[in-house]
C-alpha cells in the first residue's frame, strides 16, 4: 500500500499532505479507524460535560423554585388560619391610605389631609408617609382587574407581603450568585442556598407575613434588587447599564421605607472602598454615576424624601463619593490631554473649589445634623435623643445578642464564615464579593 500511495500522481501539495497523514495513521494504528475515533471521543466527552452542567443548573432551578414556594406558603399561615385580615395598627392605616388612593386617585391622594389620624391635630398624609406600598397594592389590584381576575383591595393588601417576600428571596439568591460568580462551580449552590435561607429566616419572615401590610414587607424586595443590580453592573465594563436598574430599584425602596438611607450608604461605602483599593475606576465611575443619578433623581420625586439626600448629613456620603469619582476621572483626562504644569494647576483648582464649597455649606446650615435614629446607633450616651418617640422604639436601639439568635438563629453564626471564604481564594475578591463583605459588616453594626 505504501508503494501505491507514493506512485499515485497527486494533483497538489495539500492532497499530498493529506495522504501522507493517512499513511502515518495506518502505520501507527494499523488503519484509519482508531485515528478517527479520537475526535469522536473528545466530542462525546464535551457533550457529557455539557449534560452534567445542564443537569446541575436544572437542580439549582428546582431548588430555587422550591425555596420560593416555601417562602410564599409559610407567609400565608396567618391568612390560612384567620382569613385575609389586616392586622396590627400600622398596617390598618396603610390599608386605609391604599383605599383612599384607589377611590380618589393620584392627585387627591398627595393632597390629602387626614383629619381622622393623629387626632385632634390631623395628618398631612403626602408628606408624612412613604407611599410605595399603597402605589404597589393599587397597581396590582388594577392589574388583576384588567386581566379578568378581580380581587378585593383588602385581599391584595393581605397577600402583598407574601408575594414580595418570595421575590426578596429570589433577589437574595441572585446577589449570592453574583458574589460567587468568579468561583468555579460555586455560584449555583450559593444561589440555591441563599434563596432557601432568606425564604425561612425569622428576621425576614416576621416582616413579611400575610396580612402585615407594612413598609418593610414591600421595601425589602427593592432593597435586595438594588444590591443585586449594583453588583451585576460591576461584572464587566459593559455591564454598567444594570446600574440604572439598581437606581430604579433604589427609588422604589425610597418610596416605600425610610431604610433607603442604609441602602444608599452601603453602595456608597462599597464604591469608595473599591476606589481606594485600586479597582477599575472607569468601570466604577460609569456604574456609580448611573446608579446615583438615576436613583436620586427618581427618589427626590417622592414628597417625603424630596431634597433630603442632598441636605442630610447622614446621606451626603454617597454624594461625596460621586463627586470624588468625577474628580478622579476628570484628573485622569486632564493628565492625558495637558502638560504636567497644566495638570497640576487643574488639580489645585479643583481642590480649592471643593474646599470652598464645603466651607460654605457647613456653616450655612444647609447640611442637617444626624437624625435621632442614626445617633442612637453610637452607644448608650447617644441613645437619649430628646425625642420620647424615638427613644421608646426598640428598632432605634442597638440589638442585644439574644435578638440575633431569635431572628437569625444558626445563620447568624454561619455568616461569619462568609468573609473568610470570599477572602481565602487565591485571586483578589471581585467587586461583588467585596460588596457582600461590606454589606455583612455594616448590617451587623447598624443592627
Amino acid at each position: 500500500p505504501h508503494a501505491r500511495f507514493r506512485s499515485f500522481p497527486f494533483p497538489s501539495s495539500g492532497a499530498c499532505q493529506r495522504h501522507r497523514g493517512q499513511e502515518l495513521g495506518m502505520a501507527a494504528d494499523g488503519g484509519l479507524k482508531l485515528d478517527r475515533a479520537k475526535p469522536e471521543l473528545g466530542g462525546c466527552r464535551s457533550w457529557c460535560v455539557r449534560l452534567v452542567r445542564l443537569l446541575g443548573w436544572l437542580s439549582v432551578g428546582a431548588a430555587v423554585v422550591e425555596a420560593l414556594r416555601t417562602a410564599y406558603l409559610i407567609r400565608l399561615f396567618a391568612i390560612e388560619t384567620y382569613g385575609p385580615v389586616i392586622h396590627e395598627f400600622d398596617p390598618w392605616f396603610n390599608y386605609r391610605a391604599a383605599e383612599y388612593l384607589a377611590e380618589h386617585g393620584w392627585t387627591a391622594f398627595f393632597s390629602w389631609f387626614d383629619h381622622m389620624a393623629w387626632y385632634p391635630l390631623g395628618r398631612p398624609v403626602a408628606t408624612t408617609i412613604y407611599p410605595g406600598m399603597q402605589v404597589a397594592a393599587v397597581g396590582i389590584w388594577r392589574g388583576l382587574s384588567a386581566l379578568g381576575q378581580p380581587w378585593s383591595l383588602n385581599d391584595v393588601c393581605c397577600y402583598v407581603p407574601a408575594w414580595f417576600g418570595a421575590a426578596a428571596s429570589l433577589f437574595t439568591g441572585l446577589l449570592a450568585h453574583e458574589g460567587m460568580h468568579d468561583a468555579s462551580g460555586g455560584s449555583g449552590s450559593a444561589l440555591a442556598a441563599a434563596a432557601a435561607i432568606m425564604a425561612v429566616i425569622p428576621a425576614h419572615a416576621k416582616r413579611s407575613v400575610g396580612g402585615g401590610f407594612d413598609n418593610e414587607s414591600v421595601a425589602v424586595t427593592p432593597m435586595c434588587a438594588t444590591f443585586y443590580f449594583w453588583t451585576r453592573a460591576l461584572r464587566s465594563p459593559s455591564s454598567w447599564p444594570f446600574a440604572c436598574l439598581a437606581g430604579i430599584a433604589f427609588a422604589c425602596m425610597a418610596a416605600s421605607w425610610g431604610g433607603y438611607v442604609f441602602a444608599s450608604n452601603v453602595v456608597g461605602v462599597h464604591a469608595g472602598l473599591l476606589l481606594l483599593m485600586g479597582y477599575d475606576a472607569t468601570k466604577l465611575h460609569r456604574a456609580y454615576t448611573a446608579f446615583y443619578v438615576t436613583g436620586m433623581l427618581c427618589a427626590s420625586q417622592v414628597p417625603v424624601v424630596g431634597w433630603t439626600p442632598f441636605k442630610s448629613l447622614e446621606q451626603v456620603g454617597p454624594l461625596g463619593v460621586c463627586a470624588v469619582l468625577q474628580i478622579v476621572v476628570s484628573l485622569r483626562w486632564l493628565r492625558s490631554r495637558m502638560s504636567r504644569f497644566g495638570s497640576l494647576a487643574s488639580i489645585y483648582f479643583l481642590t480649592a473649589v471643593t474646599v470652598a464649597v464645603v466651607a460654605l455649606l457647613v456653616p450655612s446650615g444647609h447640611l442637617a445634623p444626624l437624625s435621632g435614629r442614626v445617633r442612637a446607633l453610637f452607644g448608650a450616651s447617644a441613645m437619649k435623643t430628646g425625642n420620647p418617640l424615638v427613644d421608646s422604639v426598640s428598632e432605634h436601639r442597638p440589638s442585644s445578642p439574644d435578638a440575633y439568635w431569635t431572628y437569625l438563629h444558626y445563620a447568624g453564626y454561619a455568616a461569619l464564615a462568609g468573609p473568610v471564604v470570599l477572602l481565602a481564594r487565591p485571586r483578589r475578591p471581585s467587586e461583588a464579593a467585596l460588596f457582600l463583605i461590606v454589606l455583612g459588616v455594616t448590617t451587623s453594626f447598624s443592627h
